[in-house]
């Protein structure tokens, strides 16, 4: 079988994934960058039975052949890359240092490059868009949450980027009577239940300290910001809660300059805004543009059957759960002490 750019991937290095039903084969000449994407999603691997992946991606270790799609106009800009369309196909440019060659037609993605921080982070970029699109058409909700999991029941900390998830998360997995959800996005679905969707934990360099004494890690280089290191998830595989739980409390946190937390009851009202930001609208999920949105504003509006879709497992969600404000501050063992509360 021959790719769109009439490459024949190289299937001796390969491995494979099964998110949710969608499986995904992970392969190239570049074994180790390979290695790195399917860690990152280590908790889906799945042993290949012969049935075709929905999604193969194929990593390459050369330079952009940009001579080959010199007739493409540019359709949009991100900050992290410019995109460009033909029918069928979508190039994108990471400003001249890879290029990613998705064959919408068959869902399989081509990277070229030779910085392999980048061309690894341009494919786990491609996998959390096509995942999260298969997510929404199974009706399951991407929230951008802490995910933890307690004597039978799901608790979701709704905080902003930066403002302490890993850090706690961190906390939880030294605590036996917690199990992880999900770092960073936990599922959720109509009735209300957290499925969960543990990846790769990333943190701070600044926040090493926190990191297990044997735990796998690994630095990561992005596109945007500055590099983190990845806590893989053979590390905590075992405080994984592998069966969704009925969510029982659903927090809204922010961060204070001071040194205590305190946690309070909340009215129900007061989980709305947060719940559209963070589930519907998936501010803090990344969403992937540049691979979903393919035709212009025909694309965003037929969208709005995806935000009902979202809505909907956000309603399932407030229904079941107590709602929680919780005020974080610079103390980690007083914020934990706060939310170690809600597993009692």
């Amino acid at each position: 079988m021959r790719h769109l750019d009439g490459h024949t991937p190289d299937r001796r290095s390969s491995a494979d994934l099964s998110v949710y039903g969608l499986r995904i084969a992970v392969g190239g000449d570049w074994p180790e960058v390979a290695e790195d994407v399917v860690r990152d999603f280590a908790w889906f691997r799945h042993a290949a039975n012969g049935t075709p992946a929905e999604v193969e991606v194929t990593l390459l270790r050369t330079p952009p052949d940009y001579d080959r799609y010199a007739r493409l106009r540019p359709a949009f800009v991100t900050p992290r890359n410019v995109v460009y369309q033909d029918e069928g196909t979508t190039v994108v440019d990471y400003f001249g240092r890879a290029l990613s060659v998705l064959d919408r037609r068959t869902g399989r993605l081509v990277v070229k490059g030779e910085d392999p921080g980048l061309v690894h982070e341009a494919a786990y970029h491609f996998l959390l868009s096509r995942v999260g699109e298969h997510l929404d058409a199974c009706g399951l909700v991407r929230l951008h949450a802490l995910g933890l999991s307690a004597n039978g029941g799901a608790i979701a900390l709704m905080l902003p980027s930066g403002g302490g998830k890993t850090t706690l998360c961190l906390r939880a997995l030294r605590d036996p009577d917690c199990r992880l959800l999900s770092e960073d996005s936990p599922l959720i679905d109509r009735r209300g239940v957290v499925h969960p969707f543990p990846l790769r934990i990333g943190i701070n360099p600044s926040d090493a300290a926190l990191l297990p004494e044997n735990g796998s890690v690994r630095s990561i280089e992005r596109m945007e910001f500055h590099s983190k290191l990845a806590l893989d998830v053979e590390s905590f595989e075992d405080r994984i809660e592998t069966s969704p739980k009925p969510l029982r409390h659903l927090v809204i946190g922010r961060r204070t300059l001071g040194r205590t937390a305190r946690l309070e009851p909340a009215p129900r009202r007061r989980a709305l805004g947060p719940l559209l930001r963070e589930a519907v609208v998936g501010v803090g999920v990344y969403q992937g543009m540049e691979f979903v949105l393919q035709r212009g504003m025909r694309d965003v509006f037929g969208k709005l059957g995806t935000a009902a879709g979202r809505s909907a497992g956000s309603a399932g969600a407030l229904a079941r759960a107590r709602v929680w404000h919780l005020e974080l501050g610079r103390d980690h063992d007083r914020n934990w002490d706060e939310v170690r509360r809600l597993l009692e």
